[in-house]
């Protein structure tokens, strides 16, 4: 204790108001953690009479979905056409 009496008052007196300020964030910060999430927007049935928003209509059915060709394949295909003309 000895060596707390010669620091000067102002030092101590700062850190006296950092430690209550990082002790008042980490106690506002659990609170705040503790709460329950709000629900998760999910995919359900929008309530009636309202307009859907960009980006909210449900995915295509999997069997008219084509899917994009492949880059690699074709270019393998291009380069076994150009060996067989070589050969």
């Amino acid at each position: 204790m000895g060596a707390l009496s010669e620091l000067p008052p102002a030092l101590l007196a700062g850190w006296a108001l950092w430690l209550a300020g990082g002790l008042a964030l980490m106690l506002w910060f659990r609170h705040r953690s503790a709460r329950p999430a709000p629900p998760p927007a999910g995919h359900g049935v929008p309530p009636t009479g309202t307009m859907r928003l960009s980006g909210t209509r449900p995915a295509p059915a999997r069997s008219g979905v084509r899917r994009p060709p492949d880059a690699f394949a074709e270019l393998q295909s291009l380069l076994d056409q150009h060996e067989d003309r070589n050969r």
